[in-house]
C-alpha cells in the first residue's frame, strides 16, 4: 500500500506507534532511554595509562562532527618525544572517513616523533573503513588491548 498520489514503489510512512515498535521494546522512563542513547553516540575520549602506553579509547560517533571532541586527546597523547599510544576503537559506535583522517594524523605525529602506535579494533564496519582507506596494513589493528600489548612485547624482544 502506498500513500495516495505517491509513486507505486514509494515507502509507506509508519505511524508513531509503528515507529516506536520498530525501535524495540520500551522499558523504564523514556527520558532515561533518550539520555542513554545520546550518551552512547556522543563523541568523547577516555585516556589512561597502561604500562608504558597511553591508551586513548574513542567512544560514540567519530564523524565530522565528533572529531573536534576527540582530536585534542589524541593530539595530547601523540605529543612529546617517542610517544607510545594505543588507540582503542572498541567503544566506538560509528566511524567514517573523518575518523580515518584523525587516525592518519595521529599515526603521522607518532612516527615524526620516533614513537609507536597500536590500534585496537574488532568491529567489521570500522575495519572495512580502514581497508577502504588503505590503512588496515599500516595500522595493523589487534582485536583486544591484551593482544596489542603482547605484540609490542614481541617486537621489543626482536
Amino acid at each position: 500500500m502506498t500513500q495516495q498520489g505517491a509513486p507505486r514503489d514509494a515507502p509507506v510512512p509508519l505511524d508513531r506507534g509503528a515507529r516506536d515498535a520498530a525501535r524495540g521494546p520500551m522499558s523504564g522512563d523514556p527520558a532515561d532511554q533518550d539520555a542513554d542513547a545520546a550518551e552512547d553516540v556522543a563523541p568523547r575520549a577516555r585516556t589512561r595509562r597502561v604500562g608504558a602506553y597511553t591508551v586513548v579509547e574513542l567512544h560514540g560517533e567519530i564523524d565530522i562532527a565528533g572529531v573536534g571532541s576527540v582530536g585534542p586527546a589524541l593530539d595530547a597523547a601523540t605529543a612529546g618525544d617517542g610517544p607510545a599510544v594505543i588507540v582503542d576503537l572498541r567503544p566506538t559506535a560509528f566511524f567514517d572517513c573523518s575518523g580515518l583522517g584523525l587516525l592518519c594524523r595521529a599515526h603521522r605525529r607518532v612516527l615524526e616523533r620516533g614513537g609507536r602506535m597500536r590500534l585496537v579494533c574488532d568491529d567489521a564496519l570500522i575495519l572495512r573503513t580502514l581497508r577502504a582507506g588503505r590503512m588496515l596494513e599500516v595500522l595493523r589493528p589487534n582485536a583486544t588491548l591484551e593482544e596489542a600489548l603482547r605484540e609490542e612485547e614481541r617486537e621489543e624482544e626482536d
